[in-house]
């Protein structure tokens, strides 16, 4: 009977904590023509509206695929909050080399003002499918230093910066999909 009482608790404890946070998808459902029948959409636990001070999360990438007759539901990605809260500026797709890609750019906002620091770093992933048909990273397109950059004013003068610049602004080239897009064609193809 105790342990019957316990297992009881377990799922009530299991219930109610997956009731407190619950994912919500914040962008997608994508078809993808990497998975006939397929599609992507990415996540974040909702906020507690009752909660004094709303805190960031970080976003999942899912996709959802049916495979063998079965839906299959794998975690691509995830995106930590990494000092500031993620967000997904835009999901794209396209090919290189004849391989379909699908692209994110993610961006999180840096305002650090008294460190002369204000503006929007930009992270754009690639996907693709690797040998064994599951998709994940592209590290080499991923880690092209020209598919990462920073937006706004950096190095400015500030009170915790009183060596800093007057001319701060750096203007990071690729901030849109069409952006992304052109610079891809020219390098990868």
């Amino acid at each position: 009977m105790t342990g019957f009482l316990v297992l009881i608790g377990v799922v009530y404890s299991i219930i109610g904590f997956a009731q407190a946070m619950p994912e919500k998808i914040i962008q997608g459902p994508f078809k993808t023509a990497l998975y006939p029948n397929g599609k992507i959409y990415f996540t974040r636990e909702d906020e507690d509206e009752n909660a004094a001070v709303q805190t960031c999360h970080p976003i999942s990438f899912f996709l959802e695929k049916n495979q063998n007759n079965l839906q299959q539901k794998d975690k691509i990605d995830f995106y930590e909050v990494d000092g500031e809260c993620p967000e997904i500026k835009s999901v794209f797709f396209g090919n290189i080399h004849n391989k379909k890609y699908i692209f994110v750019m993610v961006i999180r906002n840096s305002n650090h003002p008294g460190a002369g620091m204000d503006g929007d770093f930009y992270q754009i992933y690639a996907y693709t499918k690797n040998k064994e048909g599951i998709l994940s990273l592209d590290r080499i397109i991923s880690g092209d230093g020209n598919l990462s950059g920073f937006d706004g004013g950096r190095d400015c003068k500030s009170y915790a910066n009183p060596d800093g610049n007057d001319d701060c602004y750096v203007n990071y080239k690729y901030k849109t999909a069409a952006d992304v897009k052109k610079y891809l064609k020219q390098k990868y193809h």
